[in-house]
This record gives structure tokens, C-alpha cells and sequence, in this order.
């Protein structure tokens, strides 16, 4: 069966173009085949090769040290202090000529001073009035970075090589994180949260270079590069500290977890670092977020259930689709068009024959519910003179070129292609201009885009399915520098014509194969190309939480699998995990059968109706979490180890999440499982059972196996919360998002539970340009029967309302079960319903 899918693929792909290009070229390529791997993995610089330092001078910015050996090479070391427990380094050769990556940082860090404490002819030492230090050691070279007097993070100098020609500009250098127990970060790889060891030679190192692997499989359990890279890494620890290596060449990242170190050969630009210096995780994090950014909200209907198939292909499977979910009572919000939408391939058309009317047809999906349509847009061109974007990138020289200058050109889906230079700022504009309604026809309902393709892709081989490290950007820029950035540029470019499509009102919505760090300003993310495997659902929670813990968190993975044919039962398994993942979309391959949740027996169809209900049901507590995502950086979807770091039980455990950190939520990942063990984090905290058919208390530091059928999978209350739910499914978020709430409140043995609700109009900027919104803090005591809804924020919230349908109160019985009392009445009689709840003491 699965040489038979395959072959069918491949098979149809060649229908529309060229096949892939020298087949016979091994592909992916690994460390074997890299020479920035093979000849750099195992070298360690000689005596004559170390780098010694000599201090040269103290500024307002910070240190400088000039940096030679007895080869006679010649460095600058800068070392600046960044607010908030953070340093910078940066290495170069004194002319300064390598690639200094732009657009990645938000803004330029706020430096702290730094006052120079000791210096002798051994060491520099230098410190702010934040309880940072920095101690330079200088012959060899090794920086030492300490908080609070406890030493965190060491740059061990004697692994730096820096190669300088013109054909070569890779360099090397090591950290080591002191007080770690497990490292963790380098998104994107199909891999487990913990990085694994590499040092032994065993496996390949980290390799990160934003990679397609077209109709292959991309591997499960591995260190192998995949669409998107985050060049951060978190030593996670009783003290945690983090690096972020601002750089966008490709990079192989060797992890030693005897020494908790991490070895990185870069193939180019300016090695330019941040050192994170905690001490938390949760600090950790918010360091990293804070230089790279946050994202706005999202529309509320992007939070809702998405499908997506290759393809819709007219009008009429557009509505006909869109009615069945009516028909068969299944929410939905977005539906999605492949590249069968447009003519030939050329973006930013219709196909005129299969969508003759788009306006109109975007129209009547708004009457649906205000559901929205999201299309495919790829950032190669096809090379037509018919086609007028083509002429207009060709004269205005906006592609990517040859090194003599002349456009680009190899296989994509159109056939002969080009590449937009997204490093060009007037390609930029010009390609957020084709976004506005003059130049595309649509409307609001046209909800946003989806960047695919965009590591680059193209069909050969010989350049392992990218563009060549050797063709240039503008400012002569070789895209051997900046490969990892090209999908983010696009992203960029996309957002900023959605702003200009709808004058700055309306919050875009981009989905973006390709990321980098700062991808999450503009754009969100999923998995790729998964299969319909149980291997493939079991990666994508680790998947999704690595990326939250690097500030992705709108990541989510393919429902129940791009390729392949998933069986029913995974399938349900999928909607019932894939609806605790901030991204949740169904999507499916060219040639696969149609597998919409409406098409399979009743029985299926009440499980995956059942499963998306929950999602929609819970949309008030997801939203609030997103606006707390962007106002700290904080992660949406949580491991256990993010917010029980002193219990080590739940360090690897990355087969259940938290989502916020009141709900828990498991899974099976075998076929016909009848239980799955849960640990329960917290000692002193009791998790209820909301799923399934029996209402189960569990006190926390305890693995339990929980039983389970294809009914469901576990879900649980944290004691102590409130979750904010709705009380009914309809067709859409727009149909539900005015209704009054329920307030779900499990009580902790105080008798007392805590929660917190976000309001806004859900779709403008009002929120940030205008404060217009409402932060609140809920807070309920069983003794007095009284419950408090309190502003947490000054802002312009007087025209929102919460209004709660009903009160459902969680107490634990003797025998470990609850029971549920429901409260739709004050103390006086009043409907709950009718009383505005902010800045109301409400007596039950």
C-alpha cells in the first residue's frame, strides 16, 4: 500500500510538470555529504589555532577585544549587556565584512552598561547593576556568564575556527550550559522536546536549513532538517540559560548531554549570539521572545476547525462542501484552496473557467456563518510573458539571480520558474501590493494566505531542492546567508499587504511552511507533509511543544495525515488530539479519498462532532491564552516540565500536554488501545476527568493508567481553576462568539478556584490601538458563595459584557469521584444571564 500511494503521487505530479531532477542524487543530504559537517565535526583547532584575547577597551555599548593566534588570524570580540539578564557577542574579522542578518530582531535590544570589575593579564571581568557577569578569560579565550554569582553559560573559545574566503566562509564555536539537565529547543525537527546526543557520532548533529522533502517522508525520531529553523537553545535545568544564534545560514549543531554543551558549524554570516541567562525556563523563554517578538491576536476564526484538501477545484465543491458540514452539523470556519484555484499556476489569479465569480462566491461563504476561504501562494513565479507579475519582477529586476545577474530559473509546480528576492525591500512592497483587492479580486472572506514552498522549493536534486547557496540577493547578498529567512521574508511581505488590504483594521492570518526565528510576528505554522501514521500523531505534540517553547505557538499538524490513507480509527484519534493544538486543520494529498468528518459511518461521524465540539466549546479559554501569548511570549500548549520544574517525573513526558496550565490532555498513539498511562504533575493538586464516561479525581505526583476506548481520549481540570466555556456548538465561531459563557469552576480544597477571560470585538486592532478590550480576573469561594469578576487592566473595556448562562461547580467527593452542581440564579433569584459579572460581587 504505501509503494502503491507513493507511486500514484509521483506519478500525478508528473502530469502538471517536469519530475524531480537527478533522481540519482542522494536525497536529503546529511553530514557525510556536507562538507560544513564532515570537515568541521570532528576538527579541533591546534595550539596554533587558538584564539587569545586582549582587551582593548570599555564603552557605553560595551567590550572590545581584539582576538589572534599564531597562525596570524585576526578577530574582534564585541560583548555588550542586553536588559533583562541577557549578553551579546559577536565575532568577526576587524573589516566587518561578513552578512549581518536584518529583519529577525523586533527592534534593537535596550543595552544595559557594563562596569569593568577586574582586568589583569589572565581574565576581564564586567558586570551590570542586575546581578550579570561576564568574565573574558583570555589566553585561550573562554567567556564565562554568570547570574547572581552562579555560573550558567560558558563560550568555550577553543572550538572556534572562522574560515574566510571567498568560497568559504563557515565558522565554528561551543557553549556549554552548566547547570542543565536536559537541552532543549532547535525547531523545527520530527524529534522528542529533549535534544538528544549527538557527540558520539552515533547520529547526525542537529542540522538545521529550512528543507522540503517533496513526496519523501520526512523521518520520524530524527535529527534531520526539516521546513522551518530556530537556532535557540535552552539548557533547562535547576538554573536554566539559553543561547539564540541570530544567523541564517544553514548550521549542523552537535549536542553533547555528558557536558550539556552544543557545538555549532555555521556555513556563513557574522557569528553574532544572545546568551539568556534566566534563571527559569519560563524567564529563559520570555528573553528569547522578547528579541524576536510577539505575534498580534489571531481573528477568533482562525481558532476554530479548518479544512483543507488538494484541492477544492470549483465553485461548486466550494459550496457543496461548505453545505454538508451544515447538513451534517459540523462546525467549520475555514476551508482552503490549493493551487488548483488559480490560472496555470500563476498566483494571485482565478482560474476563470472552475471560479468564474470569486467575489460572489466569497460573499455567499460569508452568508454561511462569515466563514472564510484561505488559498495557497507560493513565492516562485512562472516564467510567461503573458503573465503580468512576471514581466513586472523580470524588468524591475525583483528576482533572485544568477551570479551574473540574470533571473534564476528551475522546476517548480508551474514549470519554469523564478524566485521573488524577498531581501529586495521594493520586491517587498511590490509583492504585498498584489495582496489588495484591486489587484486580486476578493474580499474580507478571502480570511488570509498560505506561504507554501517557501524554504525555497524547486524540483532537482542536484541543488538538494532549494535554491543554490551560490545565486545572490540584492546588496550581492549570496543566498547561502540568508536561506533560513526566505519563507519569514515572504511572510513578511504577505502581512504587510493584508494590513494594506484592509487599511489596518482586520488582523491577518498567514500560514507559512517555511519559519525563522521572528516568523511568529507575522505568520503561524504546522508540521508539513506528515502520513497517516500513529508514529506520525505521536510526534506532533513534541513537535508542537518545542515550537511554543521557541515562540511558534499557532502550530499545529495535519488531520489525520497529508499522505497515506490514516484508518478511522486513527482518525479519531487525531480530531481528539488535534483539537488541543493551537492550530486545527484537517488536510489531505492529491489522489487521497475524500475525508471530510461528514463522510464516514454515524458512528465516526458522532465521535469527530463530539471532538470538535470540545475545541469550539473551549474557544474562550483558548482565546484568552493567545492574548497572554502575546503580551508575554509565554507558551500556549505547555510541557509538563514548563510548569512543574521540581518534578523530574514529568521531565520526558511529551505524550500529554498542558494547555495553559489548567487543562491536561492525553493520548493514545498504538492502533486498539484499551488504556494510557498519565502522570498527574503537582503534589498538592487533584486533576478531574472531563472525558470518557466516569468523573475521576486524580491526585497529582501519581502515573495512573487511564482506561480508554475509541469514545475519547483523556482530558482533565486542573483543581483550583475556572474555565470559561461555551455552552453550545453552531455552525461557525462568528455564530457562538456573543453567547453568555459557562464558568467551570474545580474547586481546590480550600474550596476556592481562580481563572481568567479575554474579551475584544475578535477581529480588529481596536484592542492595541484603541484598548479596547476587557482582561479579567475570576475568582470564586465555595465558603461565602460569591463569586468576583475583576478587571486585571486599565483599559477601555466598559463596552464589553461577560454574561455567564450558568455556574458548574466541581467537588471532589471521599471516593475520588466529583460531583457537578450547576447555578444559573443569584442568591436572590436573578438570572445569571441578565447580570453583567465585571466589577460585580455576585452572591450564589
Amino acid at each position: 500500500m504505501f509503494k502503491y500511494i507513493v507511486v500514484g503521487i509521483l506519478f500525478w505530479a508528473a502530469t502538471i510538470v517536469v519530475a524531480d531532477k537527478n533522481l540519482d542524487i542522494p536525497f536529503p543530504y546529511n553530514c557525510s555529504t556536507r562538507s560544513l559537517c564532515y570537515e568541521l565535526r570532528f576538527r579541533l583547532p591546534n595550539e596554533n589555532e587558538e584564539y587569545n584575547a586582549k582587551f582593548e577597551s570599555a564603552n557605553e555599548n560595551g567590550l572590545n577585544f581584539s582576538l589572534s593566534n599564531l597562525k596570524g588570524n585576526e578577530l574582534t570580540l564585541f560583548i555588550g549587556g542586553v536588559e533583562n539578564n541577557r549578553f551579546r557577542v559577536i565575532i568577526e574579522e576587524p573589516d566587518h565584512h561578513r552578512y549581518k542578518l536584518e529583519h529577525v530582531l523586533e527592534k534593537d535590544p535596550v543595552t544595559t552598561s557594563l562596569k569593568v570589575d577586574e582586568s589583569d593579564d589572565s581574565s576581564v571581568a564586567a558586570s551590570d547593576d542586575f546581578g550579570n557577569k561576564v568574565v573574558v578569560r583570555l589566553q585561550p579565550l573562554f567567556i564565562e556568564f554568570y547570574h547572581n554569582d552562579v555560573l550558567e553559560t560558558v563560550l568555550e573559545g577553543n572550538r572556534i575556527i572562522m574560515q574566510d574566503t571567498e568560497e568559504n566562509q563557515a565558522f565554528t564555536f561551543s557553549v556549554r550550559f552548566v547547570d542543565a539537565d536536559r537541552l532543549m529547543g532547535l525547531h523545527e525537527h520530527a524529534d522528542d522536546l529533549a535534544l538528544r546526543h549527538t557527540a558520539d557520532y552515533s547520529i547526525d548533529p542537529y542540522r538545521l536549513r529550512n528543507t522540503d522533502y517533496g513526496t519523501t517522508k520526512y523521518d520520524l525520531n530524527t535529527t534531520e532538517s526539516m521546513y522551518g529553523s530556530v537556532p535557540v537553545i535552552y539548557g533547562f535545568g535547576e538554573k536554566s540559560s539559553g543561547i539564540f544564534v541570530h544567523n541564517a545560514a544553514e548550521m549542523f549543531i552537535e549536542i553533547n548531554n555528558d557536558r550539556k554543551s552544543a557545538y555549532f558549524m555555521v556555513d556563513g554570516g557574522t557569528l553574532d549570539a544572545f546568551i539568556l541567562l534566566g534563571p527559569t525556563l519560563k524567564d529563559t523563554i520570555r528573553q528569547y521572545v522578547d528579541l524576536t517578538g510577539k505575534p498580534h491576536l489571531p481573528q477568533l476564526w482562525a481558532l476554530g476547525y479548518h479544512q483543507c484538501r488538494w484541492a477544492y477545484n470549483t465553485t461548486e465543491d466550494v459550496m457543496e462542501t461548505i453545505g454538508n458540514f451544515d447538513k451534517y452539523d459540523f462546525p467549520l470556519d475555514v476551508l482552503w484552496l490549493d493551487i488548483e484555484y488559480t490560472s496555470d499556476r500563476r498566483w494571485f489569479t482565478w482560474n476563470a473557467s472552475s471560479f468564474p465569480d470569486p467575489v460572489e462566491m466569497l460573499n455567499w461563504v460569508d452568508s454561511q456563518g462569515h466563514r472564510k476561504l484561505v488559498p495557497i501562494s507560493d513565492p516562485h513565479i512562472k516564467v510567461d510573458l503573458d503573465y503580468d507579475i512576471y514581466n513586472d519582477c523580470l524588468e524591475n529586476n525583483y528576482f533572485v539571480t544568477y551570479e551574473n545577474g540574470t533571473p534564476f530559473v528551475a522546476e517548480c509546480w508551474p514549470g519554469d520558474t523564478s524566485w521573488v528576492d524577498f531581501l529586495n525591500p521594493a520586491a517587498r512592497d511590490y509583492y504585498a501590493n498584489l495582496h489588495l483587492y484591486e489587484n486580486f479580486p476578493s474580499t474580507p472572506a478571502l480570511g488570509g494566505y498560505w506561504n507554501d514552498m517557501n524554504e525555497p522549493t524547486l524540483f532537482d536534486n542536484l541543488y538538494e531542492r532549494t535554491l543554490p547557496f551560490d545565486t545572490v540577493h540584492y546588496g550581492n547578498v549570496k543566498h547561502r546567508d540568508v536561506h533560513n529567512i526566505y519563507g519569514m521574508l515572504q511572510t513578511m511581505s504577505t502581512h504587510k499587504g493584508l494590513m494594506a488590504r484592509d487599511k489596518g483594521r482586520l488582523r491577518p492570518f498567514i500560514l507559512s511552511r517555511a519559519y525563522f526565528a521572528g516568523s511568529q510576528r507575522y505568520a503561524n505554522k504546522w508540521s508539513g507533509d506528515n502520513w497517516g501514521y500513529f508514529d506520525d500523531l505521536r510526534f506532533s505534540v513534541p513537535m508542537t511543544l518545542t515550537s511554543n517553547l521557541v515562540g511558534v505557538a499557532f502550530y499545529g499538524a495535519d488531520i489525520p495525515g497529508f499522505f497515506g490513507t490514516a484508518t478511522e480509527e486513527l482518525l479519531i484519534k487525531w480530531y481528539q488530539i488535534g483539537a488541543w493544538l493551537p492550530f486545527f486543520r484537517a488536510h489531505a494529498a492529491n489522489g487521497s479519498p475524500r475525508r471530510e468528518p461528514f463522510r464516514f459511518s454515524n458512528e465516526t461521524q458522532a465521535l469527530l462532532r463530539e471532538a470538535m465540539g470540545l475545541r469550539y466549546k473551549h474557544l474562550p479559554y483558548w482565546y484568552t491564552l493567545f492574548y497572554e501569548h502575546t503580551e508575554t511570549g509565554d507558551p500556549i500548549v505547555r510541557p509538563l516540565l514548563y510548569e512543574y520544574p521540581e518534578d523530574k517525573n514529568g521531565y520526558d513526558l511529551t505524550d500529554q500536554l498542558l494547555i495553559g496550565k489548567n487543562i491536561l490532555a492525553a493520548s493514545v498513539y498504538t492502533s486498539e488501545a484499551s488504556s494510557v498511562s498519565v502522570y498527574f504533575p503537582g503534589e498538592n493538586q487533584y486533576w478531574y476527568q472531563v472525558t470518557g464516561d466516569v468523573a475521576k479525581v486524580y491526585k497529582g505526583g501519581n502515573s495512573v493508567d487511564i482506561s480508554v476506548d475509541l469514545s475519547f481520549s483523556p482530558v482533565f481540570y486542573r483543581s483550583g481553576s475556572i474555565i470559561p466555556k461555551k455552552p453550545r456548538v453552531l455552525r461557525s465561531t462568528a455564530d457562538i462568539k456573543d453567547d453568555p459563557i459557562e464558568l467551570h469552576i474545580i474547586l481546590d480544597e480550600e474550596g476556592s478556584g481562580f481563572g481568567r477571560i479575554y474579551l475584544d470585538d475578535y477581529e480588529s486592532f481596536d484592542y492595541t490601538n484603541e484598548d479596547k478590550y476587557l482582561y479579567a480576573a475570576l475568582e470564586y469561594t465555595d465558603k461565602l458563595k460569591t463569586l468576583y469578576v475583576t478587571p486585571i487592566v486599565d483599559s477601555n473595556y466598559t463596552s464589553f459584557e461577560i454574561k455567564a448562562q450558568s455556574l458548574h461547580l466541581y467537588r471532589r467527593n471521599d471516593d475520588d469521584t466529583y460531583t457537578i452542581e450547576v447555578v444559573d440564579q443569584t442568591k436572590d433569584g436573578t438570572d445569571l444571564k441578565t447580570i453583567n459579572l465585571v466589577n460585580t460581587f455576585v452572591e450564589l
